[in-house]
């Protein structure tokens, strides 16, 4: 596929999430009792539906909360490992992801070689997900490192595991948690995308000057005016836009690309 196929993506029709996730992600906020802790990713290894597999809603630290549902048919976790690595190289593979809302990427190599290539590189996206343009940094993590527990990408059914913190470059502050966990099936794979949407609030710096500034970031009261009250529902609809997207286009840009 030569770049000017790649382009030609940029006009193709998005395909649509599938109807029932659509559906959850409209019915409006869930309760926040249903949401999954941050500190408790460990449920996500369970094979049976977990409460609020698609849903949104907004914590009473003030922090924002999404999850997502996406089945990828015919994908593996070698493709989608794959894809992860491949897309920052040039910023037409990002536009088509998500044409329209994903408008350019770079990135920076890992300090230390990781297994996978993912696992400490950085990402600069540029994006919008439903609150404007923004200029995202998005520091890939060993799912270790992020939380889960020892030995979890050897645990049955667990296909890969896409985690990392995230924040704005021009604001020099991280914001968010994320990971998209994914789980094999007969088809092919389940994708349990989370975000915890200002769980991360702080300055990219961790020096002592900015510890006064972090305590007050962490303050109930300020995620509450930091973090736009929409942010969660609008992630919710922006991740299963692309990832329904992505799940169309893997397979054939794997069997062209990935030789």
């Amino acid at each position: 596929m030569s770049q000017d196929d790649l382009s030609e993506l940029l006009e193709r029709p998005l395909t649509p999430p599938a109807a029932d996730v659509l559906a959850a992600i409209e019915a409006g906020p869930i309760d926040p009792a249903a949401a999954l802790p941050p500190g408790d990713l460990a449920r996500l290894l369970d094979a049976g539906e977990l409460p609020a597999e698609t849903g949104w809603c907004n914590m009473p630290d003030g922090t924002g909360y999404t999850a997502v549902r996406t089945a990828m048919p015919g994908i593996s976790a070698q493709m989608l490992d794959w894809w992860f690595r491949w897309h920052p190289h040039d910023p037409l593979r990002y536009r088509i992801w998500f044409p329209g809302a994903h408008a350019d990427i770079s990135f920076e190599e890992a300090r230390r070689p990781a297994p996978n290539g993912l696992w400490g590189t950085v990402h600069h996206p540029v994006e919008d997900i439903g609150l404007g343009m923004q200029h995202l940094r998005i520091h890939f993590l060993d799912p270790v490192a992020f939380g889960f527990p020892a030995g979890v990408l050897e645990q049955p059914g667990v296909a890969t595991i896409v985690c990392a913190i995230v924040g704005d470059d021009r604001m020099r502050a991280w914001h968010t948690r994320m990971c998209h966990f994914a789980r094999r099936t007969d088809s092919g794979l389940v994708l349990r995308s989370r975000f915890w949407i200002g769980g991360e609030l702080r300055l990219f710096m961790r020096a002592r000057p900015a510890a006064p500034v972090n305590r007050l970031l962490a303050l109930p009261a300020v995620r509450r005016r930091a973090v736009p009250r929409r942010a969660p529902l609008v992630m919710a609809r922006h991740c299963a836009a692309e990832y329904a997207n992505l799940a169309a286009l893997l397979p054939d840009l794997y069997a062209r690309h990935a030789a």
